[in-house]
This record gives C-alpha cells, sequence and structure tokens, in this order.
C-alpha cells in the first residue's frame, strides 16, 4: 500500500470520521479508521457499531490496498504536519510509514479483516435540503433526553411527507417540533417516520455543509443511510414507539405574552444566579404589561427582575425551569417570542413572533416553586 495526499484534503476529512470514533472501547478496532485506496482515491471509514462514516479524499496510489491506524494518532499526526504532500507507505502487514518534508512517522497498524462491514445502501434515495435539515437539527437536539435508559427519546422523529420535513425531540419535561415545507422527492405513500439517534443527528449536522445542496436518505428494516455529496453516514435504526408529541402540544392555551428574545433571556440568566441548584427552578409573574421573574435559594439569598411585555389574558403566576427556556431562547433568532399559558398546571408553548420559513414550537411543563 503506497499513496500520497494532500494535507488539507485529508485532515478535512478525518475531521469529519473522527467524531465517531470511540475514544474508549473493549474492541480495539473500533479506536481506528479503515484506509482503503483503489484508482486515485483514498476511502476513510470509521465506525462505533452504531454509526458509520465513509469519506472520500483524492490521492495518488501508487499501490492499492487497505488497512487500519490509530485514528487518534492519525488525526494528532495529520493535524500537526506541515501544509504539504503526506506519504503513506505500508511496507509489512504491521507498519505503516508516514512522512512529510522533513517529519517521519512509523505507526502501526492492525488488518481490515476484523473492521466491520458497511452496511449496503439500499431502496430508492429521498432527496432533502441539506441547509434545512442541518437549521432544523441545530434547533432540536437540545432536547433530547440524557438519559440512555429511555432509549426511543436518545433522538429525533423523523416524518418526512412529499412536501414538508418536521422533527420533534423531548426529554420527557420539554418537547421541540419543528417543521418546513419543502417539496421532498421520493416519498412513496402519505409519510415515512423514522427515528433517529442523537449521534447521528450531530454527525450529520457537520456533514451538511454550506456547499452541499442535497442529503439523499434512504432506510433499511436496521438502517439509515445519509448520502451527502461523496461522503456516507450509516445508522443504526432506534427501534420502539415514540411518544404521540400531538397529545403534548396545548392547543387552547389563551395567556399571550410577547417578550423581547435578547431581553428575556437576560432577565432569565441574571436571575438563574439564585435559583436552587438543583432544580434551577424561577417563578413568573404575568401582569398587563409587565412580566416580573424571580428566584431564591435558602442558602445564597434571592433576585427578582421585571421587564415590559405585551400581555393578554388573567394575570398568571407560574413556575418554570431558567435552563430549559435559556435552552430555546439561545437558538432562536426572532426578535421577539411568544409565551403562550393557560395555568399554573399545564405546559407553556414558546414560538418565535416572526418565522415565515419554519414552524417552530418548544413545550415546556411548568414546575411547582
Amino acid at each position: 500500500m503506497d499513496f500520497v495526499v494532500k494535507k488539507a484534503d485529508f485532515l478535512k476529512e478525518l475531521q469529519y470520521v473522527q467524531g465517531v470514533v470511540e475514544r474508549k472501547t473493549t474492541v480495539p478496532i473500533l479506536s481506528n479508521f479503515l484506509l482503503e485506496t483503489s484508482g486515485n482515491s483514498l476511502v476513510i471509514t470509521a465506525t462505533d457499531l452504531d454509526v458509520t462514516i465513509r469519506c472520500n479524499c483524492a490521492a495518488a496510489v501508487k499501490v492499492s490496498g487497505a488497512v487500519t491506524v490509530s485514528a487518534r494518532k492519525l488525526f494528532d499526526i495529520a493535524r500537526l504536519l506541515p501544509e504539504s504532500d503526506i506519504h503513506f507507505k505500508a511496507a509489512s502487514s504491521d507498519w505503516m510509514g508516514i512522512t512529510c518534508e522533513r517529519s517521519r512517522f512509523k505507526l502501526a497498524t492492525l488488518s481490515k479483516e476484523n473492521f466491520p462491514d458497511v452496511p449496503s445502501v439500499e431502496g430508492k434515495a429521498i432527496t432533502l435540503p441539506s441547509s434545512a435539515l442541518r437549521y432544523m437539527i441545530t434547533r432540536c437536539t437540545f432536547a433530547i433526553t440524557q438519559e440512555e435508559s429511555r432509549y426511543t427519546l436518545n433522538g429525533a422523529l423523523m416524518i418526512l411527507r412529499p412536501d414538508g420535513i418536521t422533527l420533534v425531540t423531548t426529554d420527557g419535561h420539554r418537547l421541540v417540533y419543528i417543521s418546513r415545507h419543502a417539496e421532498i422527492a421520493g416519498i412513496e405513500g402519505g409519510e415515512l417516520r423514522t427515528v433517529v439517534p442523537k449521534k447521528t443527528l450531530t454527525e450529520l449536522s457537520k456533514l451538511s455543509s454550506e456547499d452541499v445542496l442535497t442529503v439523499d436518505f434512504g432506510m433499511s428494516e436496521n438502517h439509515l443511510f445519509f448520502r451527502i455529496g461523496e461522503r456516507l453516514l450509516v445508522s443504526r435504526v432506534l427501534t420502539g414507539q415514540f411518544p404521540n408529541y400531538e397529545l403534548v402540544i396545548p392547543r387552547d392555551n389563551h395567556r399571550r405574552a410577547i417578550l423581547n428574545t435578547l431581553d428575556f433571556a437576560d432577565a432569565l440568566k441574571r436571575t438563574s444566579i439564585m435559583a436552587d441548584e438543583q432544580s434551577h427552578g424561577l417563578r413568573f409573574s404575568f401582569h398587563q404589561g409587565q412580566l416580573e421573574v424571580a428566584s431564591a435559594s435558602t442558602d445564597f439569598g434571592e433576585a427578582r427582575e421585571s421587564l415590559p411585555i405585551e400581555f393578554a389574558g388573567e394575570p398568571l403566576e407560574i413556575g418554570f425551569n431558567g435552563v430549559y427556556l435559556l435552552d430555546f431562547l439561545t437558538g432562536l433568532e426572532s426578535e421577539q417570542v411568544v409565551f403562550e399559558l393557560r395555568d399554573q398546571d399545564t405546559q407553556g408553548l414558546l414560538k418565535p413572533k416572526m418565522d415565515e420559513e419554519y414552524q417552530y414550537q418548544y413545550v415546556v411543563m411548568p414546575m411547582r416553586i
């Protein structure tokens, strides 16, 4: 095996695949990249058995072959090499030589025989808009549960229809619904539903770069396939029943507040300083023209701040987790946010006041303060 790559091209592809590699694993080969050469191309593959990424890099191939090497060591080497051509040569089955200008490395290798096979892409591709998908992923993943035992909540429900795409995430305390109208080619029947794991969403967002217009999506019984340009992302399907999100989104919250997004976020940040460090609970008092946000801690003291709002409805006092609200406000681009409420025992609904492209809703459960 003998080939040459340009450092910039090689490092770019390594950055895409290295996020998949397991740092601590009982299967040593899962800590490796699989390098395969043929023609004028180097194929780099990484997997943790749940998510697999395969990337291509232009290469001057003298001798074709395949080998696996430590992902962490190869990435660290490539990252620090000068901007020049990198020469790889595996003269034996145990070592690979790496040369770049005056730098020389000898890197241990393992045979590709024990490296997991990449599942074959099946079925007809469904074409998704790359920029919209990336936008939606970045605005919904924060609500995915951190509890691994809640298996079906460890990802996003993706709903594809001929006229649009929807993502839904929840951790049982809050829920994000984001949808966008788009012409989705390749959908047969009314709609397609699947649950995409969180790690898959994270890697897909990285791969969906600005210069790629579309993502080709396919699925089999056990796997999801995303082709982004010359790169391929394969993921295991999350099995189980995702909750009925439509029952969670409130439809009759008759109290309606309109707030400046930045002012509201700043007030939450300041009052959260004195909130209970476990519950992060804040008390909200809604009145005509004004919202008061308050927090208290038996160990440290209390905080209180008021800000002007537009409010329609009877006054209401209610508690919410301040961190949950900030998670939504931080990524909001709208200058104003709408907060719809019913009573102190019913979930609140937040959404941007102005967003013509996306239907973006955030449901958060109240808490006793």
